[in-house]
């Protein structure tokens, strides 16, 4: 049981931790892309040779760093995805359990208030949501 536990806390985390890393990752990379557009804008219809120099690298980092984001969106869909692969199983109100407990950090007399369900119907579903979280996390 104790096991069980840690193993989901582990998961839960890490799957926190990416989410908001993902995010994170994003508003980075928007800001980058913010600076390569004003050092466009700066240095275009420059004709001297080191302003049109710089302003073709600035056009490359720009587009590698739009590329980078659009990766950044499908690892984050592939989690997303992931989660809903649990979630698909389940009742709309197993969703809600599911992100007041894992992902908003609530605790079950909380959730037992925002889905009116009992303290042992919350107990039994996010025992439930555990186990299927370490089915599809845990080799």
């Amino acid at each position: 049981m104790i096991e069980e536990r840690a193993k989901t806390n582990t998961i839960v985390k890490r799957i926190k931790k990416m989410l908001f890393n993902y995010d994170l990752a994003v508003a980075y990379v928007h800001g980058e892309i913010k600076i390569r557009e004003a050092n466009m804008r700066l240095y275009k219809g420059d004709t001297k040779k080191i302003s049109k120099r710089k302003f073709v690298l600035s056009k490359v980092e720009k587009e590698r760093y739009e590329i980078f984001l659009e990766e950044i969106a499908v690892a984050k869909k592939e989690i997303l995805e992931n989660l809903n692969l649990i979630l698909d199983k389940y009742q709309p109100r197993y969703r809600q359990v599911f992100v007041a407990y894992f992902l908003e950090d609530k605790q079950y007399c909380e959730i037992e208030a925002l889905t009116n369900y009992s303290y042992d119907a919350v107990k039994a579903i996010i025992r439930r949501l555990k186990n299927d979280l370490i089915d599809l996390y845990v080799p």
